[in-house]
């Protein structure tokens, strides 16, 4: 299995720049269609950050990638059901992906709720809302 980073996938789901792009797309097909493809929920993290910020996509946007990316035949991703459900919960709530794979890795471990200070993030079941006097 190979493993990709974050500004790898980025060239294959945004396809942004004309020397890397071929480059990444024909990497991830030959070890997708190979040995497989690696993805760690710290690049999926990452990537929601970029695409999101540097990219400007939409909540459902960048959704729809990285759901797609996630499915995609070949591709292993770390604890694959907590990141669809992450997944899940960020197209329909309002905290950052990366908090929302936190809270999934937490709640796996049965180590919740998830204490925190992030409002957004303690709106979702598994978490709470951790106030200073």
């Amino acid at each position: 299995m190979q493993a990709f980073d974050t500004n790898v996938l980025v060239r294959v789901l945004i396809g942004d720049d004309p020397r890397q792009t071929p480059v990444a797309e024909e990497a991830f097909l030959r070890h997708a269609r190979g040995e497989g493809v690696f993805v760690s929920q710290v690049v999926l993290a990452e990537l929601g950050w970029v695409l999101r910020s540097g990219y400007g996509l939409s909540r459902a946007q960048v959704h729809e990638r990285l759901a797609r990316l996630v499915r995609t035949r070949g591709v292993f991703v770390e604890a694959v059901q907590v990141t669809l459900d992450a997944l899940e919960r960020y197209r329909n709530g309002s905290a950052d992906l990366a908090d929302l794979l936190i809270l999934g890795r937490a709640a796996q471990e049965q180590a919740t709720p998830l204490l925190t200070f992030d409002c957004k993030l303690a709106h979702e079941d598994g978490a709470e809302l951790l106030e200073a006097p």
